[in-house]
């Protein structure tokens, strides 16, 4: 049988793979500097943390989890409408 990748789109196939940054610990290691003195600034990681009003949305969120969202996104798209 043939791989999956055999049936993929030529653009697909060529794609190169995603490289994750290094880990604060792993830095921490390689550098000698303790994990403390060390701030990330890449991979899109925030030193700071989500604010508190994203954590607040990410808890409400939380409680409907357990349901399929409205695929055809009707509140979201009434929402940007109105801005």
């Amino acid at each position: 049988m043939d791989s999956i990748w055999d049936q993929a789109q030529p653009h697909l196939r060529d794609l190169s793979l995603y490289e994750p940054g290094k880990p604060i610990e792993e830095t921490a290691r390689d550098s000698g500097l303790p994990v403390d003195r060390i701030v990330k600034l890449a991979s899109n990681e925030n030193p700071l943390g989500p604010s508190r009003r994203a954590l607040a949305a990410m808890q409400e969120a939380l409680a409907g989890a357990n349901f399929y969202p409205d695929g055809g996104g009707f509140y979201l798209r009434a929402a940007l409408s109105r801005n």
